[in-house]
């Protein structure tokens, strides 16, 4: 059962795709209050890069705010599966970097989200794959070590 009261019977997994559009909108206006307000209070947030886990709301807020001082990157999204208490994303992240010599580049990062959430609408954990071959050679472009926020 998934967000009592929130989910059309017929189809559960609507419950968690408004969730999405919700979530969603806090990433791309960059909102770490936003994001935060909607994972669950023990939340589990891994980008999985070689980085540890990120734990708890907070935390996570900590993290967003972060990510978005150092990285502008904006989303293409490619395809969302949804169910009644998950959803997986496609997306590219594509981020404007300067190489070690100044010069300005795109990087652009096939990315993969399998996202839980509990059945009162909070995510519960959420883990980000990055295409490897990919983010290593944009950030070895920029001079970024694996695992910088």
């Amino acid at each position: 059962m998934a967000f009592p009261g929130k989910t059309d019977p017929a189809d559960p997994a609507l419950g968690t795709e408004a969730l999405f559009a919700r979530y969603h909108v806090g990433w791309e206006t960059r909102d770490p209050d936003r994001i935060a307000s909607l994972h669950s209070e023990d939340t589990t947030y891994w980008l999985h890069d070689g980085s540890a886990p990120v734990r708890g709301r907070e935390a996570l807020r900590q993290y967003c705010v972060g990510v978005f001082a150092r990285y502008p990157f904006s989303f293409e999204l490619r395809r969302s599966l949804f169910g009644a208490r998950h959803w997986v994303l496609e997306w590219v992240m594509v981020l404007p970097l300067s190489d070690t010599a100044g010069q300005p580049f795109t990087a652009r990062v096939e990315m993969l989200d399998v996202v839980d959430v509990n059945d009162a609408g909070e995510v519960t954990r959420k883990d980000v794959y990055m295409n490897g071959a990919q983010s290593q050679a944009a950030f070895a472009r920029a001079g970024i070590a694996p695992g910088q926020p």
